[in-house]
């Protein structure tokens, strides 16, 4: 599933996405205490059909809120560039008919033969790696309910390597808090 998100009034943005809701929805997102894009408000514009509600992927506008927006003075504006996720966003949001891309998972990072230098145990990778690992994340995390085993997968490591590799990018900052039990 690909979406994206269209600033559409004040702090609301409209949800699109492939193949497309029976209804119009709106969302608001703001910062959690910890950093991470959360959504804090749902409309519905129409009729709430039961069928409507549970086509709502609520995780999944999450994930790409955090994949594609980061806070910059009390203000949600479009994420800075890949491997700048610590530099504040240059501009704010174009407010065209562009919206805000769920990238689609297929243009992951691929993963680089590290130099042999960082294979040995005990070396620590470099902040690219990370950047890459985070970036891959991200697009999963939008189309995919286990980024973490599929980025395992591509890469062809254990999920506990993944897990070890998503962790250290939050820890150094490429990934927004992490909250339990959601991707992203």
């Amino acid at each position: 599933m690909h979406g994206r998100l269209f600033p559409v009034e004040d702090d609301w943005c409209e949800w699109r996405q492939e193949p497309a809701l029976p209804g119009t929805v709106l969302v608001r997102v703001t910062a959690d205490p910890g950093g991470r894009l959360i959504l804090t408000g749902l409309r519905v514009e129409g009729a709430p059909t039961a069928e409507l509600l549970r086509a709502i992927p609520v995780g999944r506008i999450e994930a790409a809120a955090n994949a594609q927006l980061s806070v910059v003075d009390d203000a949600i504006v479009a994420a800075a560039p890949p491997g700048r996720r610590d530099a504040p966003a240059a501009r704010e949001p174009q407010l065209s008919d562009a919206g805000w891309e769920a990238p689609d998972p297929l243009r992951a990072a691929l993963r680089r033969s590290p130099p042999a230098s960082t294979i040995t145990t005990g070396t620590r990778r470099p902040d690219d790696f990370y950047r890459d690992i985070a970036r891959a994340y991200l697009d999963l995390a939008q189309t995919s309910a286990r980024p973490a085993a599929e980025l395992a997968e591509a890469h062809s490591v254990p999920a506990t390597t993944a897990h070890r590799w998503i962790k250290e990018a939050r820890r150094r900052g490429f990934l927004p808090p992490g909250r339990p039990g959601k991707a992203g």
